[in-house]
């Protein structure tokens, strides 16, 4: 019996590296040598957890921590797969003449296969989709970490904060907006702050709620 409890256990840990080993991994960053934001990116693994990073023009880099929603995770891999990213012989870098915005790195590894692609531009539309999604996670990341800086430092620049995340939510720039949901909840409570900061709290919690329920 005891070998056979040994044998279990060696199975089961074979079994986890597998997952490990299988479980998708995804990174994107860019570069802007001329923007007052010098670089900025995300980094995730398959159960949704990773960090974002970002820096300014001469100030330390910043990260923290990032945890999605496994939905969002599964249409982040399915966008690669739908790209057909891991297939070396597809050409997604365009050599067409447009304005520069920066240099992105998209990276991703599904089991064994891995493949890294370095563009400023491209023209395939899977590509491009894989690239909003980065974009506005990242613009939604540091908008948090904008809003939480404000509630500690700028108290009277949380309505601001507030209405930059109702305008992109109505134009669903958000990726995952229940990242919201802590520090809107802390605004709404703080009896501190202005009424007006916290009952637009409470409105963009009713709003993030009905968004969920969809």
């Amino acid at each position: 019996m005891r070998l056979v409890g040994a044998d279990l256990l060696v199975v089961a840990g074979f079994a986890i590296l597998v997952q490990a080993a299988s479980s998708p991994q995804f990174l994107w960053k860019k570069q802007d040598s001329r923007g007052v934001i010098e670089s900025y990116g995300v980094e995730l693994n398959g159960n949704g957890s990773g960090q974002f990073h970002f820096q300014r023009r001469d100030q330390d880099e910043i990260r923290q921590a990032i945890v999605l929603k496994s939905s969002a995770i599964e249409a982040l891999r399915a966008l690669f797969r739908k790209a057909d990213f891991l297939e070396e012989s597809r050409k997604f870098i365009s050599n067409r003449k447009v304005a520069y915005t920066g240099t992105k790195t998209v990276r991703f590894e599904d089991g064994t296969r891995r493949r890294e692609v370095v563009y400023d531009y491209t023209e395939d539309r899977t590509l491009q989709e894989i690239t909003n999604f980065f974009e506005n996670l990242c613009q939604q990341e540091r908008a948090l970490f904008e809003m939480d800086l404000a509630l500690r430092y700028d108290r009277l620049g949380i309505p601001k904060k507030l209405d930059e995340l109702d305008r992109n939510l109505g134009a669903n720039r958000i990726v995952a907006p229940e990242r919201f949901a802590p520090i809107l909840e802390k605004i709404h409570a703080d009896q501190t702050l202005m009424n007006l900061a916290r009952k637009e709290a409470k409105r963009l919690l009713s709003k993030l709620e009905k968004m969920q329920s969809n």
